[in-house]
């Protein structure tokens, strides 16, 4: 041990000895308030004798007692049930700090012809700096010769507190697509991309508790016998506790064990108390022994409706998936084909609703949210016209989906089937671009799109159905590399030109939605 822990206790024990002899028990730190600690009483002239006889003289209560002569620092048993103490002197001999597992009423330090007393009320398991009185002739503090510990046995109480409480979760559930409104020809399928968000919208937290143990343990030679046991949270909240029938006489080395707990109003930290109150087994004189421990929350020990399983009414492949607290929010995106529709003699208009759902794991809660698709079908005889760029990338090399089965109608092979005297295909013409502002297949491009358009059941107005008989009389006649005169180039691009108006949307029925 340091020196300078041993002045600074020496110090200490000199000033509150000049203030009317109190010293703390435990450890001090600088610019600290000094805690209340032991009465000191120095006795001038001590007379020496074994542990038994010197605590007689200090006019103590006591049980047991124990000498320590020569001062030797280290541990010493105090009893056979486990007692110890340990004493550490500083090097010069003068000063001795102490600690044990059990509950000390007085030490005496011993050193030249006198002795300083130290009684502890209460009992106390540790002391720092402790010395003998300053010589009477000298004024100096003499070496300590010995050390006697007197003990005065009493029961040890020690404590659990395990909190409890409950938290329950609310969801919410939020459905959008990318499309409200489709312009469907009849037959057509067109896919609209959902996305589902589901979230925690807030939390409850309820039923906080604390519940746990207190055990009295009787690690003495001399019978007590237990009154009552109660447990206090802080500021003032009892808890109800459970020892089984009291009054009860713990014999030498026996234990009670008790069960308490208690509503709490929130989870703040508090400390938790337990008191018991005891006799020696044919006295009166009441004794007490507490115990604490910090009563803190952590994680909730009963979560209610933690996770959620998710669905979406029209989703063909079963739940979406689920998601827990800890997960959320999470957002499932998925793609869902609206169609294919019929139609009649006038416009028609279909509504296709689909609806996400959520389920709570605890309690089955249900949450819903939906959207709507407005469809409008055109009557049989009109239809509705699509894009080229619609029908190069419907087919079934894609790359979009689904195909668009009116390919099928185009001729025996669908998209494959040999475009006139190109010798390439309906796909691979479609694919070629007009290098060169080549007037072929700036032609080809929009009839194969009107052509497409037509067989889906779009109606050609007079100057589209004049456009398709004269681009067919010219696929008939050329090949994509002509030769092609100024004027031959200029009518193809001008029917062309209506042709692109009528897949578009300007010429005709109107767009189709893609």
């Amino acid at each position: 041990m340091k020196r300078l822990g041993f002045l600074l206790g020496a110090g200490l024990a000199l000033l509150l000895a000049a203030c009317g002899g109190q010293m703390g028990g435990k450890p001090l730190s600088p610019a600290v308030a000094v805690p209340e600690g032991p009465r000191v009483t120095p006795y001038p002239d001590w007379k020496s004798g074994n542990a038994d006889f010197e605590c007689r003289q200090a006019v103590v209560t006591f049980d047991g007692a124990y000498k320590i002569d020569p001062p030797t620092s280290g541990t010493y048993p105090l009893d056979t049930y486990g007692h110890q103490v340990t004493v550490n002197f500083s090097p010069d001999g003068r000063y001795v700090d102490w600690s044990s597992n059990l509950a000390i009423a007085a030490v005496i330090v011993k050193g030249g012809p006198g002795a300083n007393v130290y009684l502890y009320d209460p009992p106390a398991t540790s002391g720092i700096g402790l010395r003998s009185p300053d010589h009477p002739t000298s004024g100096q503090i003499p070496a300590i010769s010995h050390v006697a510990f007197c003990w005065e046995y009493r029961l040890s109480a020690e404590k659990t507190a395990e909190t409890r409480y409950t938290r329950q979760y609310y969801w919410e559930i939020h459905k959008m697509g990318d499309r409200s409104e489709l312009t469907l020809s009849a037959g057509q399928v067109f896919p609209v991309n959902y996305q589902v968000r589901v979230a925690v919208s807030r939390f409850e937290e309820r039923d906080f508790a604390v519940r746990g143990t207190i055990t009295l343990r009787n690690n003495t030679p001399i019978p007590f016998v237990v009154q009552s046991v109660s447990d206090l949270v802080s500021p003032d909240m009892p808890a109800s506790v459970d020892c089984g029938p009291l009054p009860r006489t713990l014999e030498p080395g026996q234990s009670l064990s008790c069960t308490y707990q208690a509503p709490l109003p929130n989870k703040e930290a508090r400390t938790n108390t337990a008191t018991a109150t005891y006799v020696r087994q044919g006295q009166e004189r009441l004794r007490q022994v507490s115990a604490t421990a910090p009563v803190t929350f952590g994680e909730p020990t009963k979560v209610v409706d933690g996770q959620v399983e998710v669905f979406d009414d029209r989703y063909p492949y079963g739940p979406l998936g689920s998601v827990a607290a800890g997960e959320a929010p999470k957002t499932f995106a998925y793609t869902l084909n609206v169609g294919p529709y019929p139609c009649g003699n006038q416009d028609t208009s279909y509504l296709f609703t689909n609806t996400a759902s959520l389920r709570t794991n605890t309690t089955g809660s249900t949450a819903t949210s939906s959207w709507t698709v407005q469809v409008r079908v055109p009557a049989c005889a009109q239809g509705c016209t699509l894009t080229q760029g619609y029908w190069k990338t419907h087919t079934k090399y894609g790359p979009a989906k689904p195909r668009n089965s009116t390919w099928d109608r185009v001729g025996p092979k669908g998209e494959d089937t040999d475009f006139y005297r190109s010798n390439q295909t309906y796909y691979q013409v479609l694919w070629t671009p007009p290098s060169g502002g080549n007037p072929y297949y700036q032609l080809a491009h929009q009839f194969i799109a009107a052509k497409l358009n037509q067989l889906n059941g779009a109606a050609t107005p007079p100057a589209v159905a004049e456009a398709l008989t004269w681009a067919e009389g010219f696929f008939s006649a050329y090949t994509p590399s002509g030769p092609f005169s100024r004027t031959l180039t200029h009518q193809a691009r001008t029917y062309a030109s209506i042709l692109a108006q009528y897949n578009e949307g300007y010429l005709g029925p109107g767009p189709c939605s893609e």
